[in-house]
């Protein structure tokens, strides 16, 4: 079971004031690794999962795998070709612009996969960008949770997982 011991941790990065957590033991460790996929997966029937650039890259197409459905990515703006879905996310330490190629999407049971629940900004993002998709549920999984950035409040119309909470 992944806890937060199996987390590195980083004061001040990427800016003065954010505590920030590496998930680099938990990917060097395969027992570990396996563990954190396998507590990202929902036990709910899902039709694809979400990977969120970048960290919910490396998660979501292990979980998709192991549930027999397809992957999608959300990706920052300009690193995706294509007619694109747009959203900006507010995130802890700035802004982010993201896209998401709506194919696949409508009609689908999807679940979001990223590393850190920490305001919400990004996810929010994305449930709309998805909703714009068509997608017919949402439900988001991460491996940590950050609550007293209260991002879980701004999810309240969607079921939310996390593995831990810090």
């Amino acid at each position: 079971m992944i806890t937060l011991d199996d987390f590195a941790t980083f004061p001040d990065f990427p800016v003065p004031g954010v505590l920030f957590y590496d998930i680099s033991p938990i990917l060097a460790d395969p027992a570990r690794f396996r563990d954190a996929c396998e507590q990202l997966t929902p036990s709910e029937p899902v039709d694809v999962v979400v990977g969120v650039d970048a960290r919910g890259f490396i998660f979501a197409p292990v979980v998709a795998q192991s549930l027999e459905v397809g992957m999608a990515m959300v990706r920052k703006k300009g690193k995706m070709p294509g007619e694109l879905l747009e959203a900006d996310a507010t995130i802890e330490y700035g802004a982010s612009e993201l896209v998401l190629d709506p194919v696949g999407v409508e009609g689908k049971r999807v679940l979001v996969i990223d590393d850190v629940l920490a305001t919400g900004g990004t996810a929010v993002a994305v449930a709309d960008m998805l909703a714009r998709a068509g997608a017919t549920s949402v439900q988001f999984a991460f491996l940590m949770e950050l609550p007293a950035l209260q991002g879980r409040a701004k999810l309240a119309d969607y079921p939310v997982h996390a593995v831990v909470e810090a």
